[in-house]
């Protein structure tokens, strides 16, 4: 049995920063850098990284892993539903151990498909 812990850091280690901002519909450049969703800023001042290194801004000094940045993203969010999120959207397979799902983390994922789909 898995706790909250180990699941994360399955994801952060499955998936890079530089995935999960394109998922969500961020402009990445070559260099992986994109303008700042937390500041608005208009340069490419955030760097994404690959691996599970995250991303940073160098304006607004906003960094974290690639869970975060959806939370960060996504007006709303919990880190949880972040984490679940990308475990959908990248088919990581990871498996909630209740056998009856959370109704507010599955309306959450959703909530963030929407947001992801349509603001973007």
């Amino acid at each position: 049995m898995m706790d909250a812990k180990q699941l994360c850091d399955i994801v952060r280690n499955s998936v890079s920063a530089i995935e999960v901002g394109k998922a969500l519909g961020l402009n990445v450049d070559r260099h992986y850098r994109c303008s700042c969703p937390f500041h608005h800023g208009q340069d490419r001042n955030m760097k994404l990284y690959e691996g599970n290194r995250g991303y940073y801004c160098f304006v607004c000094h906003k960094g974290g892993d690639c869970i975060s940045l959806v939370t960060g993203v996504v007006q709303g969010c919990s880190y949880m539903d972040a984490m679940w999120w990308i475990n959908d959207e990248f088919n990581l397979g990871l498996k909630e151990e209740n056998s009856k799902p959370n109704i507010w983390r599955r309306l959450n994922r959703q909530k963030i498909r929407k947001g992801v789909s349509s603001d973007r």
